[in-house]
């Protein structure tokens, strides 16, 4: 359960072989493929590393160990698994075929499948997978949530794809990661809000990436080293956000817009935008910048969680080694 490509901007592989530690603000250091290195004897003894640099106590998890833990803790959550390759699909349902939580739910009911939707383009391509089939054969309510990229937008039909995934029982939501108004992905969006205003529908939500940017402070030689990258003064230039790039120093984030926009900007970096998009729900990487900002300014209320509802610990003591 690892995020990047890469091994070092997340764990702390550069001390644990004895290599110059990865940083992210100069893409130098050591990052071998995640994809190229063995989980047991390896991986396994890696410790996760936050978007600040600290490294935590937590070694790296499998999906079972995460689900098993919420088992163990009692808690009432839902884990959504945000695939990047479809090969890993299949193999995560039959893992956590005969996982449950503690109230004895099914993992593959409160585990939420956020897949790329061009690998299955249509509600039939979907149904016609063999773990999909079990799944159906032994009663067990799948949630899928597919995402829809800027690409998919002139290669097939994705509009349709909504509206076809909008007549199942198990599709929640979807994500479109569309950068501009009326840019890609805008029919996709405009799908879901006919289906809305038609009603019956198994969804009438979407969301996106709130893109908000990888310069995360407080910054320090305690934690990532900036060495050769500059700081800017300000966390936004021209609007537009740094984002980390494997193996380089970081960019603006409208570098990497392309043809995928309709003027050359990627707004996803603007909340108010979102929002105007008709986006309800939004994901983000950096946790614990969110954190601590939200909780500045009281909006970090957690407590509804809480099996007593009283009192909120401070999440991250004692998670740094």
């Amino acid at each position: 359960m690892l995020h990047d490509a890469g091994l070092g901007r997340t764990t702390d592989v550069g001390e644990y072989t004895g290599q110059t530690a990865y940083n992210p603000f100069t893409g130098q250091g050591y990052n071998p493929l995640l994809r190229k290195s063995n989980y047991s004897g390896f991986v396994e003894n890696l410790h996760l590393r936050d978007e600040g640099g600290r490294v935590h106590i937590e070694t790296v998890p499998l999906v079972t160990d995460l689900v098993q833990s919420i088992h163990d803790t009692g808690a009432n959550v839902v884990l959504q698994l945000d695939f990047k390759e479809k090969d890993a699909v299949a193999p995560t349902y039959y893992a956590l075929k005969s996982m449950t939580n503690a109230a004895g739910v099914p993992a593959n009911e409160w585990c939420i499948y956020k897949t790329q939707a061009v690998w299955w383009k249509t509600p039939e391509d979907f149904e016609a997978e063999a773990w999909v089939q079990d799944a159906f054969a032994n009663n067990i309510s799948l949630t899928l949530l597919p995402v829809y990229q800027p690409a998919d937008s002139w290669s097939w039909d994705i509009a349709a794809s909504v509206k076809a995934f909008q007549r199942t029982n198990y599709s929640i939501s979807s994500e479109f990661e569309k950068k501009s108004q009326g840019g890609p992905l805008q029919e996709g969006q405009d799908a879901v809000l006919d289906g809305r205003a038609e009603g019956n529908v198994s969804f009438d939500t979407f969301g996106c990436f709130f893109a908000i940017g990888d310069l995360v402070q407080p910054i320090s030689t305690a934690f990532y080293d900036t060495a050769n990258f500059s700081l800017p003064a300000d966390e936004r230039v021209n609007g537009s956000v740094f984002q980390y790039s494997e193996n380089h120093a970081p960019v603006l984030l409208d570098i990497f817009a392309g043809n995928a926009t309709s003027d050359g900007r990627d707004h996803r970096s603007d909340f108010d935008w979102i929002l105007q998009q008709g986006n309800t729900w939004v994901i983000a990487d950096t946790a614990d910048l969110w954190h601590a900002r939200l909780q500045a300014e009281g909006k970090r209320n957690l407590t509804r969680m809480l099996a007593d509802g009283k009192s909120l610990p401070e999440p991250g003591r004692g998670w740094y080694v």
